[in-house]
């Protein structure tokens, strides 16, 4: 059977390929324009370089300002792909690349595959989340079937849902190692970075717990093996 690959459709990659570029050039050529009519307010900031900017509204300067804003919609598109989750669902594995970063799951190792909101989520036999990525379309109907496909545990949504509880600092329920890391990367959903976030998570499992987030919200259960 044929592979399934999720993340940007076609039409995606087409309207970021030729969206991006398209609004760079259409910036460069009115940068000029919106230069010309902020000269002819009582102040303006930066004067300086907005007269600069209104001297180029002629000639080579105009073509320089619209060669700059392709180049920079051209960067856009490449970092809008090259930051997207892409999936390939085949029959022995689930191949992901985000980033620099590739990796892949073993089909056998695969307990459970759901959507949680924009969230692709991929459970081993102990119930670790091995992926939980925001997945570009999550809630078109082809993800499903595309793992249903090639005979995924697909489920509606997450089978351990009613284990969850609420973290808070110090709970008793836990040990101290887990609510230790628990704290650190409670500040780093705060800070919003999302590697630590990601890496933190990984520690959690590996003691024997996993964690998913509501906003900054941290909400925890034990492993649980199939």
């Amino acid at each position: 059977m044929a592979e399934h690959e999720l993340g940007l459709s076609r039409g995606d990659r087409w309207l970021i390929g030729v969206g991006f570029p398209v609004l760079g050039v259409a910036a460069g050529w009115a940068l000029p324009l919106l230069a010309r009519w902020l000269l002819t307010l009582p102040w303006v900031p930066f004067g300086g370089p907005v007269r600069l900017v209104a001297a180029l509204d002629e000639g080579f300067g105009r073509v320089a300002l619209m060669g700059a804003g392709l180049l920079l919609g051209l960067v856009f598109v490449v970092v809008a792909v090259h930051e997207t989750l892409r999936v390939t669902v085949a029959g022995d594995e689930v191949r992901l690349r985000l980033g620099d970063n590739a990796w892949s799951v073993p089909r056998t190792d695969v307990s459970a595959v759901f959507v949680d909101g924009r969230m692709l989520v991929v459970l081993d036999r102990e119930s670790r989340q091995v992926v939980r990525e925001k997945l570009e379309r999550a809630g078109d109907p082809r993800v499903a079937e595309a793992f249903r496909a090639h005979g995924y545990p697909w489920q509606k949504e997450d089978p351990f849902r009613d284990l969850f509880r609420r973290w808070v600092p110090d709970l008793p329920d836990l040990p101290g190692a887990v609510n230790a890391v628990l704290a650190a990367r409670a500040v780093a959903l705060r800070s919003k970075s999302a590697t630590d976030a990601g890496e933190l998570r990984d520690e959690v499992q590996k003691l024997g717990y996993t964690v998913r987030d509501d906003g900054t919200t941290q909400h925890w259960r034990p492993l649980v093996r199939s």
